[in-house]
């Protein structure tokens, strides 16, 4: 049974569903594409592919019919990169100073795997997530990705970026709000939310929404999509906190990546 806590301004609701799976199949592997470099560096992955400019939206993959859903488009953002080896534990300190953090850096359609992330391990789920600091589910969600327990709710000691990192899936974060809803996120307030949570992995700034908006209404957090590593492809958008985040992703978007072709 999953629990979903929406926070819309400041409410709280809960919705209880069924989720059921198995051990995903061997990857079948995917068809390697054309490697170029005809794009800007901004625009390439770890290693110089670029990435993918048709069918780009915000239409999600639905799973009853089949039909495919859109790419998400080549989103920047500011904030820090966390290096870890593949088995999801830090190798490294956080960057000292803050980069650009492109979501084509964790884009891989070869299964090669970036070096800064999961150990160069391949990388099949990308698992984005908006947070704000006010949110309180936010806080809570982030505590179960973190291993960390700033809320007092995560008192198993649930660590998911770490308990996924061995099978492919990385963890991206941004934070949209700081202490007040509709008060854009500054870094000095991405740094307080690190702190809170002891984020091991890339935590980044999308003050007011303003890339992300896209996607859904600001006050209705946290955010959490997936999406296919392979072709950029998004496999799901929801809002809420679902307490069984981990199993989610593994028994339903990860076996389904590790049993089907990439978009083309």
């Amino acid at each position: 049974m999953k629990v979903v806590v929406v926070a819309f301004g400041g409410l709280v609701s809960s919705l209880l569903f069924t989720a059921c799976g198995s051990a995903p199949p061997p990857d079948p592997g995917v068809k390697e594409p054309t490697i170029t470099s005809s794009c800007a560096t901004d625009q390439q992955n770890a290693y110089q592919v670029c990435y993918p400019t048709t069918e780009i939206g915000t239409s999600v993959h639905n799973f009853a019919s089949g039909i495919s859903g859109a790419r998400i488009s080549n989103f920047a953002f500011t904030g820090y990169e966390w290096n870890t080896d593949a088995s999801g534990t830090p190798i490294n300190t956080m960057t000292a100073t803050v980069k650009t953090i492109h979501l084509g850096d964790f884009y891989d359609p070869m299964g090669k795997g970036n070096p800064a992330v999961i150990g160069g391990a391949p990388i099949k789920i990308i698992h984005l997530t908006v947070a704000a600091l006010w949110c309180g589910p936010c806080n809570d969600e982030t505590d179960f990705i973190a291993g960390a327990n700033y809320t007092g709710t995560n008192t198993s000691n649930a660590s998911w970026a770490k308990e996924l990192a061995s099978m492919g899936v990385v963890f991206v974060q941004a934070i949209d709000d700081g202490q007040t809803p509709g008060t854009g996120a500054t870094l000095t307030d991405l740094n307080t939310w690190i702190g809170r949570h002891q984020n091991d992995f890339t935590t980044m700034v999308d003050p007011g929404n303003a890339g992300l908006g896209v996607f859904f209404d600001a006050a209705a957090i946290p955010f959490n999509m997936n999406i296919d590593a392979r072709s950029m492809e998004i496999l799901s958008s929801d809002v809420g906190f679902d307490e069984q985040m981990d199993q989610t992703i593994e028994n339903t978007y990860l076996k389904w990546v590790n049993s089907n072709p990439a978009l083309q």
